[in-house]
């Protein structure tokens, strides 16, 4: 009993949640006295998994994760994925910005804004037609008259030639060219659609007063001026000399290039597949 009461003297002194491991610590004197009954008795309040864990030499479980880790990357992925799809998307954003404002600045700088403009004429049917009955198409547009003895017919000529060498290139848009008549007294309607038969079966020809057509002149910066008849002959008889030149016109209806009279229809439609080689890349 000595022993015993030497044991109980011990415990008294060691803190209460200690004492457990204390006792489990001594088992041989837990046996031969049976002083761990009154003892253990005094903690009859704790859960008695919590007595279990205490006294078992079992390791005790590892507590299990709040999250699952699948769960954890499997949110990771998808928040990455989004930032990259929200970044890919403001770079794409931004080079269409940049693209669309050096378009507006290469037009500028090409001077594109003072060649062309609207115009207000009527076709060979004597319908009006303006610059916005184009829009969408390519347009390649020559100034003359009928009258015009040789220059004309030879551009209207290389004209059609250069569409027929457009249209055997794969992919290209049907261009439509357009004839203005810049000798308005004499060119009817009815005189510039019978001229047109003997050139592009596309070819459109356009008219209108005086003042309409020196307005469509202005806008593309065409000259042209009526020469005096020859004395004793018919009023009629005059010349017009005007600009030898050739315009092609981009869908939205902006001049992007000129031909002049000594260039040929075959390097005139390679530039013109490039011009809509490029204007495609572009929009």
């Amino acid at each position: 009993m000595a022993t015993a009461n030497s044991y109980r003297v011990c415990l008294r002194n060691i803190p209460r949640v200690s004492r457990l491991f204390y006792v489990s610590a001594v088992p041989c004197i837990s046996r031969q006295y049976h002083v761990i009954t009154p003892r253990v008795s005094r903690y009859h309040h704790v859960n008695k998994d919590v007595l279990k864990r205490m006294f078992s030499n079992e390791r005790p479980p590892r507590p299990k994760a709040k999250a699952d880790l699948s769960v954890y990357l499997i949110s990771t992925a998808l928040l990455a994925g989004g930032i990259l799809v929200a970044a890919y998307f403001y770079k794409e954003q931004r080079l269409e910005s940049l693209k669309k404002a050096k378009r507006e600045n290469d037009r500028s700088s090409h001077g594109k804004a003072l060649i062309g403009g609207p115009f207000n004429l009527v076709d060979t049917n004597g319908n009006p037609v303006t610059e916005q009955d184009f829009l969408g198409q390519w347009v390649l547009l020559y100034f003359g008259f009928t009258f015009c003895p040789d220059i004309c017919p030879e551009e209207l000529d290389k004209m059609g030639a250069m569409i027929d060498l457009v249209d055997r290139t794969p992919s290209m848009p049907k261009i439509q060219p357009l004839f203005i008549s810049v000798d308005p007294k004499r060119d009817t309607p009815e005189l510039i659609n019978k001229y047109l038969q003997d050139f592009h079966p596309r070819f459109l020809g356009l008219t209108g007063t005086k003042e309409q057509v020196k307005a469509a002149t202005r806008a593309f910066r065409v000259y042209f001026s009526e020469s005096p008849a020859m004395p004793g002959s018919d009023s009629q008889d005059y010349m017009v000399d005007h600009s030898i030149v050739t315009y092609l016109l981009d869908p939205s209806g902006d001049y992007c290039e000129h031909f002049g009279q000594r260039i040929s229809p075959e390097e005139a439609a390679q530039k013109i597949v490039s011009r809509i080689n490029k204007y495609n890349e572009e929009v």
